[in-house]
């Protein structure tokens, strides 16, 4: 599996003894996507996750097999782990995101989260492999004029 960017931040975040400095890293990623934003057109209902109290959506760029996620929320601690979620996995096919297990997202050793914000990132990681089921993209390609699928 190609969990290159998931594994930098699992070591980051295993080298941060502390919590605070943690939500720090994660506010941190948030903020790197400035020069980048997310497109408005794509803040739509279709793209919309729904499973987290705050509002986040999730798009998903297939191409050669591979899935790349692109993720915003209007809450900044969720935007910077929507970010490390969407790097994070990235890159893998569908056969690939189905293999993923709470077990990664417990790797990530972000225990100081609330356990509504845990719940929300077992929810993501479950929105991206139903992204990458191959039903899903047989249903994408159907709608030729969406540049993304959510």
């Amino acid at each position: 599996m190609a969990l290159e960017r998931y594994q930098e931040f699992a070591e980051t975040l295993e080298a941060i003894d502390d919590e605070e400095m943690r939500f720090e890293y994660i506010l941190d990623l948030a903020k790197r996507h400035r020069d980048d934003p997310f497109p408005e057109e794509w803040m739509t209902e279709t793209n919309l996750m729904h499973g987290c109290m705050s509002k986040v959506w999730i798009v998903d760029r297939p191409q050669d097999g591979r899935h790349y996620f692109r993720g915003h929320s209007d809450a900044a601690i969720v935007k910077g782990l929507v970010s490390m979620m969407t790097e994070a996995f990235s890159g893998l096919t569908g056969e690939e995101l189905q293999g993923l297990t709470l077990d990664h997202i417990r790797r990530l050793n972000l225990g100081a989260l609330t356990m509504q914000r845990q719940v929300g990132m077992m929810a993501m990681l479950k929105h991206l492999q139903k992204l990458g089921r191959p039903d899903a993209l047989a249903a994408a390609g159907s709608r030729p004029e969406s540049p993304v699928r959510a």
